[in-house]
């Protein structure tokens, strides 16, 4: 892994995700990439400010935290871990998406909730929200997190629908660069032929990574895998977001969202 991209609000949580990114960046000798995106036009400036001065002390205000925070990690790590800063201005999921276009990171950082907790985990976050459209795997760190070498990893697989191989290789090369083991699992109550040769095909793919494979039962996706991964006490959970289209986006929530509003533990998104 060669670079790790972390989106931040410094929000009252932001420090949990922080925190996980720089020691996940040392552990994996990556380059972090530090992104906060800034608001040019604040409400009561003039208007003949709102592209001057304004702007340009939003932008200089924004650089100054980041470079605080640059400078604090340096110190934590000794300047062994390189770190770089990013100051964009403009809506943040917007912001996100284009440092992710031009930076190419291998993984996109972000807490789970910011300055709203409880309504993050009723309603969703920033976050959450960015799942169903991200074009890089993404690390969601809750609240309570304390960065910890990840050795368990569950994977939740779903197989009435096809899973492209190539996110699966992708789940493999996470799971050798954590050196972790990976339980995959399945929730369906009376598993068809298909899902069982979904399941030997899967088996396959990660013939030379230590694994398990099992179906749970249960009528809830969502419910089954909360109460598997409280069982399991995973360090990782690992979960395969669908692209859909901007209009069901809007009118549902994926079962990726859902597990991840509400999870204890990091959630990868793997893309």
């Amino acid at each position: 892994m060669k670079t790790i991209l972390l989106a931040t609000d410094f929000s009252e949580n932001a420090h949990w995700a922080i925190d996980y990114a720089v020691e996940m960046a040392f552990a994996l000798h990556a380059q972090l990439v530090i992104l906060n995106a800034y608001d040019p036009l604040p409400v009561n400036a003039p208007a003949h400010e709102w592209l001057t001065s304004a702007d340009e002390g939003a932008k200089q205000a924004c650089l100054h935290r980041l470079h605080d925070l640059r400078d604090s990690i340096r110190e934590q790590t000794g300047g062994l871990l390189l770190v770089d800063v990013v100051a964009r201005p403009g809506d943040p999921a917007a912001c996100i998406a284009a440092e992710v276009r031009d930076r190419k990171p291998d993984l996109l950082v972000m807490g789970l909730v910011g300055d709203e907790p409880y309504r993050a985990r009723i309603e969703g976050s920033l976050a959450t929200q960015l799942i169903p459209e991200t074009l890089v795997s993404m690390l969601l760190v809750p609240p309570g997190t304390v960065y910890a070498p990840i050795r368990s990893v569950v994977l939740a697989v779903d197989l009435d629908e096809s899973v492209d191989v190539l996110t699966l290789g992708n789940v493999k090369r996470f799971a050798r660069l954590l050196d972790a083991t990976l339980d995959i699992v399945c929730v369906e109550d009376t598993p068809t032929d298909l899902h069982r040769w979904g399941a030997e095909a899967i088996r396959n793919l990660f013939v030379d990574q230590p694994h398990t494979f099992q179906f749970l039962s249960g009528n809830d996706l969502t419910v089954a895998l909360d109460s598997y991964f409280a069982q399991t006490r995973a360090d990782l959970i690992v979960l395969l977001p669908k692209r859909h289209s901007r209009f069901r986006v809007w009118l549902t929530e994926s079962v990726t969202q859902q597990v991840a509003r509400q999870a204890i533990v990091p959630v990868l998104a793997v893309v």
